[in-house]
């Protein structure tokens, strides 16, 4: 056994994160493995074409598309959750994520493949068929991560780089790395977003931490790709719903069709759902609860009409609709289109909730951009609670996306999702506190020591005082009560009209009391 460098919990010598503190164990110990790319690598499909496989090709055929119909994907998951209050404890239930399909390999497939990498996937493919447990190592991701990026047209490839995320998310999902997992869902829904199995995985990853909220949240993903009440993720969904105390909500679930099939099923792993969602029947029966009417749909909020010069350029995706200034922008509108499409993807994970309609993103010169928005000489983006835009100003006629861009992207694309859920209530510094927090700014790297004293003992109206203080609460509030209970907190604003209100439903305060008990935790530490 090994042990955190940071904490001192013993650890199991394969594992990449400490289940107790959290940090990244391979930042501490010597790396055996190249290190893992960013998910950027993983890109759309393109057409299929029809070219003919050569020899070599065909080999490469046999062997991917063998261990992906003996079921590569295959990967058993035991999965016990806490019983309700006032339930027996709940069966063990045991979990199969069933096997993709596999379609075969044509000779556009394989065309730019050398002998080298036909040799490597089929021994990986081969080696993944052997064992369900099997996983691949960091150096092994890599490569097939870039094998895929000159080869993004060929589904199986990109079924065998599901496999492999997979295989090593439910790795580190039984040794408790949590960061990791989180880390392998953003990469999987980039690589297919509507695959309904990466979904059934993350109900069972986040129902494991007790983040019932989002089990929710994935089975019900799940189950609008799939179209299929499983017993399995049903039986789950009650659970989670049951303990957020929606248990006219269990019910429902509960009184679904496919249970009544429980009294024929002959395999073990059906049997004991059943067993488990008959026990759970009869505790919500003992505790009067009876099935609530169907929810009415989300209202979407009414916003005001952004104005767009007609002169703008138009560039769409199902998501985003961006406008900007003629041909010498094409380039920068492209890149900020897949910025904002890939941060969507893991906001969307992160916060649950998404807007419910595609957001107009505006580039502007930066003489327009102040212009238009009124936004101070210092800005970088601004996000409209009235009307749901992002603009954003461009320097100069840069042909591509400067880097510094992506991070304010991130930044303003995050108001979006936290005014989307908390209804338009959340307050300005929780919206900026948390906007830096998903870019990824962390207030100790951010800040010197001296700076941090400094901060501490600030007391003026200062714009950098109020962005890092800002982040401080909200680093803070995530680190120490998790982001389930910020997306609570968040919802809770929407249904009760007011911040200090959603404050006072999740955490029993004001919201003005419990910012100051954080900053004052703050001030002593650095002061």
């Amino acid at each position: 056994m090994d042990a955190c460098p940071k904490c001192g919990r013993a650890t199991e010598p394969t594992a990449r994160a400490c289940p107790a503190c959290g940090v990244i164990l391979a930042k501490a110990r010597p790396r055996t493995e190249a290190p893992r790319p960013s998910p950027a690598v993983v890109h759309p499909p393109a057409p299929e074409g029809d070219d003919e496989p050569s020899g070599g090709q065909a080999v490469l055929k046999v062997g991917l598309a063998t261990a992906l119909a003996l079921g590569a994907f295959m990967v058993l998951r035991q999965f016990s959750p806490p019983p309700p209050a006032s339930a027996p404890a709940a069966t063990q239930v045991t979990r199969a994520v069933p096997a993709l399909p596999a379609p075969e390999l044509t000779g556009q497939d394989v065309s730019s493949l050398s002998n080298e990498d036909v040799s490597f996937l089929n021994a990986l493919s081969a080696r993944l068929q052997k064992s369900p447990e099997a996983t691949a190592t960091e150096a092994e991701i890599e490569r097939v991560e870039k094998i895929l990026t000159a080869n993004r047209e060929s589904a199986p490839l990109r079924n065998l780089m599901m496999v492999i995320y997979m295989r090593r998310a439910d790795h580190d999902l039984r040794l408790g790395s949590f960061v990791l997992v989180d880390e392998a869902l953003v990469r999987m829904k980039i690589l297919n977003e509507a695959e309904p199995e990466v979904y059934a995985f993350e109900t069972v990853a986040r129902a494991q931490r007790s983040d019932w909220e989002g089990a929710v949240s994935a089975a019900r993903k799940y189950e609008s790709l799939s179209g299929d009440a499983t017993l399995n993720m049903s039986y789950t969904l009650a659970v989670a719903l049951e303990r957020l105390n929606r248990r006219p909500d269990a019910v429902a679930v509960l009184d679904r069709p496919v249970f009544q099939r429980c009294p024929s099923v002959t395999s073990p792993a059906d049997r004991s759902v059943c067993l488990a969602v008959q026990e759970l029947r009869a505790a919500l029966a003992q505790s009067g609860a009876s099935a609530a009417p169907p929810e009415p749909a989300a209202a979407e909020r009414r916003r005001a009409v952004l104005n767009i010069d007609d002169s703008k350029e138009q560039l769409q995706s199902d998501k985003f609709d961006v406008r900007f200034d003629g041909e010498n922008q094409t380039g920068v509108a492209r890149d900020v289109l897949f910025v904002l499409d890939r941060a969507y993807t893991r906001l969307t994970d992160v916060y649950y909730d998404r807007p419910l309609r595609k957001i107009p993103v505006v580039l502007h010169s930066s003489q327009d951009y102040f212009t238009k928005t009124g936004a101070p000489w210092w800005s970088g983006g601004v996000y409209s609670s009235h009307n749901g835009a992002i603009q954003i100003p461009i320097r100069g006629l840069p042909s591509t996306l400067p880097p510094e861009m992506e991070d304010v992207l991130v930044h303003e694309l995050s108001h979006a999702f936290v005014d989307e859920m908390s209804g338009g209530f959340a307050g300005r510094d929780l919206q900026e506190g948390l906007a830096q927090y998903m870019e990824g700014k962390r207030i100790e790297q951010l800040l010197s020591a001296a700076e941090l004293k400094s901060l501490a003992n600030s007391s003026g109206p200062a714009v950098g005082s109020f962005y890092m203080l800002s982040l401080a609460v909200s680093e803070q509030l995530v680190q120490s009560r998790g982001q389930s209970m910020v997306n609570r907190l968040l919802k809770a604003m929407k249904d009760t009209g007011s911040e200090d209100g959603g404050f006072q439903r999740v955490f029993g305060q004001p919201g003005a009391s419990m910012k100051k008990e954080i900053l004052e935790t703050f001030w002593r530490r650095y002061s």
